[in-house]
């Protein structure tokens, strides 16, 4: 899908380096790709972030009724974890299964080897229409083997064809539910 729309190189530039949301709910853990993450404070000591979740993902209504995520910054070495956790539902099954996760005391995914990770409360949700935006403050930094972030540039170079046209097919199906529902004034 080629998108003509003469801001969409710009735009690219927004995104946040890849990372893994994950949380946890009565049916499990679950954790999804990310590329809406921002730093949301200036207050050392408070940090927080807001990270952008599209409806359509399973992972979203964990974290609205869970109130908690964890984000895995993921490392240039990560890439193979976007097949699963992004072509994937956690509405179809066990998405985690085979992956090198690790759980955090509270039961929420993480991905070793990533940059970092974080795990984080929801202060207050904002609903997008299509995507719910959670403010969420920072709780706990979790130890991890660093390395370089994986941005979505370097990450598409990496995939292979077929993932690009799964991930392209996945992409207009949630950009057609979200247009009818997001919101925006025409």
């Amino acid at each position: 899908m080629t998108d003509t729309h003469p801001s969409t190189n710009l735009l690219s530039h927004f995104w946040a380096p890849l990372c893994a949301i994950g949380s946890s709910g009565s049916t499990g853990p679950n954790a999804q790709i990310c590329v809406s993450v921002f730093g949301a404070s200036i207050v050392p000591n408070r940090p927080r972030l807001l990270i952008s979740l599209s409806k359509t993902n399973y992972t979203e209504g964990l974290v609205r009724q869970s109130g908690r995520l964890t984000v895995t910054l993921l490392s240039s070495a990560q890439s193979a974890l976007l097949k699963p956790l992004g072509l994937k539902s956690g509405k179809d099954g066990d998405k985690l299964a085979g992956l090198d996760v690790e759980l955090t005391p509270s039961g929420i995914p993480t991905f070793p080897g990533g940059v970092g990770a974080l795990e984080c409360e929801v202060l207050e949700p904002l609903d997008l229409g299509d995507a719910t935006a959670f403010l969420v403050a920072v709780r706990e930094r979790l130890e991890m083997a660093g390395g370089q972030p994986l941005p979505w540039s370097v990450a598409k170079t990496e995939v292979g064809e077929e993932f690009l046209r799964s991930w392209a097919k996945k992409s207009a199906h949630e950009q057609r539910i979200a247009q009818s529902v997001m919101h925006w004034n025409d």
